[in-house]
């Protein structure tokens, strides 16, 4: 039954969890794209807590709603950097920084 309790250090998903200890063992593709740094934290569709835990927004991923860590990964990854998210899959409104703060003009 749904309590609506959030977890914010943690895996809110065993099975989740469990593919991410085991490295996606039935999806190489999954495991190419965390090798490659394609990982949560750099996803538009990652809402994060703190440095490590945050939540996945991105309703076409099986992990909607699920607390994950931002070195985690799935198949609807969506790349947008390490810096601020848009919550799009359109690169037209990503962010352009790249998480780098730019100088401020006075």
């Amino acid at each position: 039954m749904n309590q609506n309790g959030i977890v914010t250090n943690n895996f809110s998903n065993p099975q989740s969890e469990q593919l991410y200890w085991q490295q996606w063992p039935e999806e190489p593709a999954c495991r190419q794209q965390y090798e490659n740094g394609q990982q949560c934290g750099g996803c538009s569709f990652f809402a994060p807590f703190d440095a490590d835990w945050g939540l996945c927004c991105h309703v076409k991923s099986r992990h909607f709603l699920e607390t994950v860590f931002e070195h985690f990964t799935c198949p609807t990854y969506v790349h947008e950097g390490w810096g601020p998210h848009s919550f799009s899959e359109n690169a037209e409104f990503h962010c352009r920084c790249g998480g780098v703060e730019l100088p401020r003009e006075e």
